[in-house]
């Protein structure tokens, strides 16, 4: 419900991209603005949990740039698409820079920041609802349930850009009026990978299951699934989905861990690899998935790949098996189990990609040993801030952080950083 229209300054950025103000002597953030601006807002909630909507700038910033989407302001994929791109620059590595000094620790270990293209991403999960004769398919808006009907994305890799009006002339056919649906889609090396869950819908009749498969064959995809709970039902395959880890092929499904685009993949290695001393006899990989980083490590060093995920590691085990290359695929839950100190003096260096929440418990494992150097990948700049605060507690030194910016006009962030063992 609407209470309220409002105008104000905005003075600030938050790690949210939220510009910060003040109204009626309350601090109050809202979405889409700049430090500088004078803006009008909505005002929505309750006293106690209100909301901010922007509506219109009124003093433009002179860093502000028209948006390449149409949908942006709607649309709660991107937030900041309005920044010209020095800001753009600075506020990214902002995400980095302003936890580490939080935690005491020197951002100037910060190096520039890697952006990769625009337009790339090759995963992405897709919501619909049918509204009368018309289906809605694209993302929520901004911190809302409603889902914005895009008709163009710039993030979007082409592969899944080129499905959207398909996705929503064949759910204007299958679904009821107020039903909704989700679709979970990747770009593989053999084509899209598509999963469609629907609202309600334990099992497809033959008539919806005929319509699906034929949308599949005619839009060339790698595989359609329909999925029910924990029921898959394989309506169409043409190949079996694969991405590739230098130069080995991997099995990868709709629902899998991957980095957001290929080039992340590749660049993200690279800063790996260039971190591990060419004398190093072993490594760990820790929260390895299907071998992102094992796969380009072994190539040089035999490397431990500890993953929880079974089917991360099923993958990960069935390329190992064809390629021959050096890898232990390891099942072990790091958070419940982490390997211990004896465990980690095996290791002349540990690799640790953990999920954003980080892996303290891990670290502090990580920090009592004898281990050489540290590579931690996050894309949790807070967590990270968090854990490299205990490693150089312990005893490491923070060489240098790489910021990579794989989530184009997000407010999210990459980073690589290196840990070696004081002497």
């Amino acid at each position: 419900m609407e209470d309220n229209l409002g105008t104000c300054r905005i003075y600030s950025l938050s790690h949210e991209a939220e510009g910060i103000g003040e109204f009626e002597g309350a601090t109050i953030k809202v979405p889409f603005t700049l430090p500088g601006e004078q803006v009008s807002f909505s005002e929505f909630g309750t006293k106690r949990r209100k909301r901010y909507v922007f509506q219109s700038v009124l003093q433009p910033s002179s860093q502000r740039v028209e948006p390449v989407c149409k949908h942006f302001t709607h649309c709660g994929g991107c937030t900041l698409q309005h920044m010209e791109p020095s800001l753009y620059q600075e506020y990214k590595k902002s995400l980095i820079t302003i936890p580490l000094q939080e935690q005491g620790l020197d951002p100037y270990r910060v190096k520039d920041i890697i952006t990769l293209p625009f337009g790339q991403r090759r995963r992405s999960n897709i919501e619909a609802i049918k509204k009368g004769d018309t289906v809605f398919l694209g993302f929520h808006r901004w911190r809302g349930h409603q889902i914005v009907n895009l008709t163009e994305c710039h993030t979007l890799a082409p592969a899944l850009r080129n499905l959207l009006d398909p996705l929503r002339v064949i759910l204007t056919e299958l679904l009821e009026p107020f039903q909704k649906a989700k679709m979970f889609l990747t770009e593989t090396k053999v084509g899209v990978d598509l999963s469609l869950e629907i609202q309600g819908v334990l099992q497809l009749n033959e008539i919806q299951r005929e319509m699906l498969k034929g949308f599949g064959r005619s839009q060339n995809l790698a595989r359609f699934i329909f999925k029910h709970g924990k029921k898959i039902d394989a309506l169409y395959q043409e190949a079996e989905p694969v991405i590739e880890f230098d130069g080995v092929e991997v099995a990868t499904d709709a629902y899998g861990f991957l980095q957001a685009t290929k080039e992340a993949d590749k660049v993200l290695s690279e800063l790996v690899m260039d971190a591990i001393p060419a004398d190093a006899k072993r490594i760990a990989d820790l929260f390895c998935g299907r071998g992102t980083f094992s796969f380009p490590l072994s190539r040089k060093f035999p490397v431990d790949a500890y993953e929880f995920d079974k089917a991360s590691l099923a993958a990960l085990e069935q390329a190992i098996t064809k390629s021959g290359r050096e890898i232990t695929p390891i099942h072990r839950n790091l958070y419940d189990e982490p390997l211990t100190t004896h465990e980690l003096n095996a290791y002349d260096a540990v690799v640790i990609d953990p999920p954003r929440a980080g892996a303290l418990e891990q670290i502090k494992h990580v920090g009592k040993s004898s281990v050489g150097t540290v590579v931690y990948v996050s894309c949790g700049p807070e967590s990270f801030s968090r854990d490299a605060k205990e490693l150089v507690d312990s005893g490491y030194v923070m060489e240098h952080i790489t910021p990579v910016d794989q989530f184009a006009w997000a407010a999210h962030l990459e980073v690589v950083g290196v840990f070696k063992k004081a002497n």
